[in-house]
């Protein structure tokens, strides 16, 4: 495969859904993907040990970095939503 075919190729995307259900039935939900430089299973170096590592690397690195990204996000949100929960609440009680 010639390297401007390659260049051609959509990349794998990474994607991590979480969802978090409130005991007031409020639901936070959150998506979030990295575009990952690994190659699909199928074209995997599997001929060395240094070939597969090094293509796992690569996925693993997509997995961490979009889990991290999750993570952060989820949490914001989740803080963000308890913030104007207890604002709204404090306002009701002083009118």
């Amino acid at each position: 495969m010639s390297h401007e075919s390659k260049n051609n190729i959509s990349k794998p995307v990474v994607e991590y859904i979480t969802k978090i259900t409130m005991s007031n039935v409020e639901i936070i939900e959150k998506s979030v993907s990295t575009i990952g430089d690994f190659p699909s299973p199928e074209d995997f170096d599997l001929s060395t040990r240094e070939g597969f590592l090094a293509d796992f690397d690569l996925l693993e690195k997509a997995v961490l970095e979009t889990s991290r990204k999750l993570n952060r996000e989820i949490s914001q949100e989740f803080l963000d939503s308890s913030s104007k929960k207890n604002r709204m609440t404090s306002e009701n009680q002083h009118h």
